[in-house]
């Protein structure tokens, strides 16, 4: 007997094709539509439906319909900032007061499955989980593990920023050598130029002032 498509499996599936930018922002999306495709109830989407309005990824037009939410570049504005100054916290932290060199060893291994993905174009989900791996294991060896949690979802907004970041032009081997740079200026336990490179890494909002036209649609005026 086939079990039923839960609620929050159909939430959690909405909610990556949003970020991935399968569902563009913008687009329109109904009840019916969505039921169909995964073979369940109004309710379950309802139930889905609300819980990605509640977290600002779709809006409810009465009489209208449902619509995947704009991006907004004032919010994620705000958000990279809230994730550099906790990430640069967190970093000083590590330099200064943890042990890094497990941390360092894990961080190596991540940078060589990175590297199988130096010429992919889209920012996919494999490399998805090894870009924020890298960013974890900073915060996990200094035991802040509970802080991204209390950002979680500031990071799933700024995920399709990057999947847009990314698809404007900025090359993964581009995040990939950053990447490389951070790691090599903690193994040289050099704390201003680590500092300065993440800025660099994580606030890219500067780098997209001319969004592609392609894309001009992505985005709320």
């Amino acid at each position: 007997m086939e079990v039923p498509i839960s609620s929050n499996t159909v939430y959690k599936d909405i909610l990556n094709r949003i970020i991935s930018l399968d569902l563009e922002p913008g687009s329109k999306i109904s009840e019916n539509q969505i039921s169909a495709e995964y073979n369940v109830s109004r309710t379950v989407i309802r139930n889905a439906f609300a819980r990605l309005a509640q977290i600002n990824f779709l809006r409810v037009y009465p009489q209208r319909g449902t619509y995947v939410n704009l991006i907004d570049i004032d919010y994620i504005k705000t958000a990279l900032m809230i994730r550099l100054a906790i990430e640069k916290e967190m970093l000083y932290i590590f330099m200064k007061d943890c042990h890094k060199d497990d941390t360092i060893l894990k961080m190596e291994e991540n940078m060589k499955k990175q590297e199988k993905f130096y010429s992919e174009k889209e920012y996919i989900d494999d490399f998805k989980v090894l870009d924020e791996q890298f960013h974890e294991f900073i915060m996990l060896s200094c035991e802040r593990g509970n802080v991204l949690e209390l950002i979680e979802e500031h990071l799933l907004h700024i995920s399709r920023w990057r999947n847009v970041y990314v698809k404007s032009g900025v090359k993964i081997s581009h995040l990939i050598n950053q990447h490389k740079k951070i790691l090599e200026y903690i193994k040289a336990d050099d704390l201003e130029n680590v500092l300065n490179q993440m800025s660099e890494h994580i606030d890219t909002v500067n780098d997209m002032l001319d969004v592609d036209e392609k894309y001009l649609h992505y985005f709320s005026k």
